[in-house]
């Protein structure tokens, strides 16, 4: 432990007619309280329970005196080693405040630290008022334009692709005639620019205009709530900002659009506790995760009962999360992944960052993370390990730890948190593996204990929604029969009945919906199967008849 000294204590006591005297080393700080240290030198050096009073008095003097000399000796050197860099006393002293106010949230600008908290009180505020609809109108209208860019983006995209498609084929059909090695390889590394530049163009020009959305917005409701708050509620305020919902342009009826299939779900009413049972709603769906998230208005206005109920509840201790499966990496280039980022892209977030700059912050937080993991297994590793062998298996954890500091393991989770979806506020991205396609899988898997920490958050944090996948997949695969579906299911209805019945030790007390999430390719009669295993494993309500109870 850095900062520590060996100081050695001397007890010197009466033995009848002779004089003892013990002298033993003592590490400062300690790390146990001198009244623990009195046991283990009373049991060690077999003295007489008469000096045990003494004996603390003296090591409670000895502890305080020592550590405040400790202390002094190692501010004396800091100091002398600030004396001797090339910064000024005033630099020095304005780095320490900038760290101290980074630090301690209570010593921190209090407009710089609250900014975001006004903006939610406000929005809020408007939310639960009549200027609700006119709110709702303006994030339409805003969701409107942003997916016309972005369709005129995937437009100019799929227009490229077939220039070059077409440019590339008729070249490899001339190769070796009216074309080289050496040209085609020129061609595709111009297909590859062009592609390049074309993607920062129109990714700059939607970053562009959900910055000025934001912007626009959060000053509109800043505005509106000084209105309102003026106004004390006037008649014709609130006529006015109705005034203003009928004004906004809500566009023109698209009639191609394909009309929404509905979800094949089931519910269930649950209690789980031995003593004190708590009620909790259970909820079986086909559908694909994203279904969740992503957020379509109506081109003749209005706003759908499910974004309506995510909107009310953005700022309250009812927040929706989902579970997403993804790999060891930090991004939104592959998969799943991807689309989630294309959804979170149809709208503009005007209340928390946007998805990369979040993933920066996750990454930045993952190096320090997987380094402090990394530095505890070294140091397990150099206790268990002995000798030659220690150094050598150290060099090899080293330079294979230096290559994953920025990946994740199964199990592990980051959060991102969405104003913009569309029955989702917080969105749990779980890591998994190739080891969920096999049938031997337990509960003490990683990616099952990520679903138990994950819950432990979501108990933690008002999230009393949350959507899990039942199958630990997104999507069907060949291996997966119908008796591995039955396994699966069986074993994760077991272990979130699990997981619950811990929340009360988490301090969740409040009724819970739980909705088990299977894929879009699973036949209605396995949807079937898995919702009268349901009933068998939680203890569901029934109603009780009383006509037959006479």
């Amino acid at each position: 432990m850095s900062g520590c000294v060996e100081k050695d204590f001397v007890f010197q006591f009466k033995n009848g007619s002779l004089k003892s005297c013990l002298t033993v080393p003592l590490r400062l700080p300690p790390e146990c309280s001198a009244r623990d240290l009195r046991g283990r030198l009373v049991a060690a050096h077999n003295l007489p329970c008469y000096v045990e009073d003494d004996l603390l008095q003296q090591l409670e003097e000895f502890i305080a005196v020592e550590t405040s000399k400790l202390q002094d000796e190692n501010a004396e050197s800091s100091l002398r080693a600030l004396d001797s860099g090339g910064k000024s006393a005033e630099d020095k002293a304005e780095s320490w405040a900038h760290a101290f106010t980074r630090e301690c949230t209570r010593y921190s600008d209090p407009e710089a630290a609250n900014k975001d908290h006004q903006f939610a009180m406000m929005y809020h505020a408007l939310i639960h008022s009549s200027a609700l609809e006119t709110l709702l109108n303006l994030e339409h209208t805003y969701a409107v334009a942003n997916g016309d860019v972005i369709n005129h983006r995937e437009n100019a995209r799929k227009n490229l692709e077939d220039k070059q498609h077409q440019e590339m084929e008729s070249a490899m059909q001339g190769l070796g005639v009216t074309h080289t090695d050496e040209q085609v390889n020129t061609l595709a590394q111009k297909h590859f620019d062009s592609t390049q530049k074309l993607e920062v163009q129109w990714d700059h020009e939607v970053c562009n205009l959900q910055k000025t959305q934001r912007d626009e917005y959060r000053e509109w409701v800043k505005q509106v709530h000084q209105d309102m708050e003026h106004s004390n509620g006037n008649r014709t305020t609130i006529q006015r900002i109705r005034a203003m919902s009928d004004a906004v342009d809500k566009g023109v009826d698209d009639n191609n659009e394909p009309e929404e299939q509905p979800r094949l779900e089931e519910s269930f009413t649950i209690h789980l506790g031995a003593q004190m049972k708590t009620m909790h709603n259970i909820r079986l769906m086909r559908a694909h995760p994203l279904d969740l998230c992503r957020h379509k208005p109506n081109k003749i206005g209005g706003t759908k009962p499910q974004r309506l109920q995510t909107a009310l509840s953005l700022y309250s201790n009812t927040l929706c999360g989902l579970v997403l499966l993804v790999d060891n990496r930090v991004n939104a280039y592959t998969g799943i992944k991807r689309d989630f980022s294309s959804a979170c892209q149809q709208s503009t977030d005007f209340h928390f960052p946007a998805l990369q700059d979040q993933f920066s912050s996750i990454q930045e937080d993952l190096v320090r993370a997987n380094s402090c993991r990394l530095a505890r297994q070294a140091a397990r590793e150099e206790e268990e390990e002995n000798g030659s062998n220690g150094s050598a298996d150290s060099e090899k954890s080293k330079s294979k730890s230096f290559s994953d500091l920025n990946r994740l393991q199964a199990g592990d989770f980051y959060i991102t948190r969405h104003s913009n979806l569309a029955e989702v506020h917080v969105v749990f991205h779980l890591v998994a593996d190739d080891s969920l396609r096999s049938t031997n899988i337990n509960a003490r898997n990683p990616t099952i204990l990520g679903l138990r920490s994950i819950l432990k958050v979501a108990c933690r944090h008002d999230i009393l929604t949350l959507t899990v996948p039942l199958l630990l997949v997104h999507e069907m695969g060949e291996e997966m029969t119908v008796q591995w579906c039955l396994k699966r299911a069986e074993l994760i209805f077991k272990c979130i009945k699990g997981f619950m019945m811990e929340m009360a030790s988490w301090g969740g007390t409040e009724s819970r919906t739980i909705q088990f999430m299977v894929p879009e390719g699973i036949s209605d009669e396995m949807f079937h199967q898995f919702s009268n295993m349901l009933p068998q494993i939680f203890r569901v309500s029934t109603p009780l008849d009383l006509s037959k109870a006479k």
